[in-house]
């Protein structure tokens, strides 16, 4: 089966999710299809993201479990121990059921939007900024990656994942190993163009 435009998923997507996360999602997918917009690839994968991507967060620990067990998800012993990340491989699942999502790397944009990963593409990138910089989130910290994400999408990338390190480092918990690899590409990335830079 096809898979569903934008207005057949935002009918379904309302009757799974509160009106609190309806807002949020909603404000992610209007950022999410600028930031595509601006970065040349597709606004309309990038739109349908961003009011996905939390397709399964308003599902409680218990429900998520049975979803794990239905969808034969296998649950490293660190993703086991931080249950704040289980809706994003549960709504990866759920896009692909439910919303007839086929697209590899639309799937893995839901599934890594709250880790990151060293293997996200461009429109996974622009779905893991555009969830922590919508309008919604009003923290003063934002401004620099709100300026950074239309210079330099990885160093506004970088930024957010620096800042998601010290709040976890902060209270003592677990930090999820595709996270630091995330990071470390994105560094010896940089690290590289800028060696290059040197040699010219």
């Amino acid at each position: 089966m096809a898979a569903m435009n934008f207005n057949q998923i935002d009918f379904k997507v309302k009757k799974i999710m509160t009106r609190e996360r309806y807002h949020h999602s909603w404000q992610v997918s209007k950022v999410a299809e600028e930031m595509a917009e601006y970065y040349h690839i597709s606004a309309e994968k990038a739109k349908i993201l961003g009011l996905i991507h939390d397709c399964a967060k308003d599902y409680s620990i218990i429900y998520l479990k049975e979803l794990i067990s239905k969808y034969n998800i296998h649950l490293s012993h660190i993703e086991k121990n931080i249950p704040s990340l289980w809706h994003a491989y549960v709504g990866a699942e759920i896009v692909r059921e439910l919303f007839k999502v086929q697209d590899q790397e639309m799937l893995d944009a839901i599934r890594f939007h709250s880790t990151a990963s060293s293997n996200l593409g461009l429109l996974g990138k622009i779905v893991y900024i555009a969830d922590k910089i919508e309008p919604g989130r009003e923290m003063q910290k934002l401004n620099k990656v709100r300026e950074l994400v239309w210079r330099d999408i990885d160093q506004a990338m970088l930024e957010l994942i620096n800042q998601g390190l010290r709040h976890l480092i902060s209270r003592n918990l677990l930090i999820h190993p595709i996270t630091l690899q995330a990071r470390n590409k994105i560094i010896f990335e940089q690290k590289e163009r800028s060696d290059n830079g040197k040699i010219r």
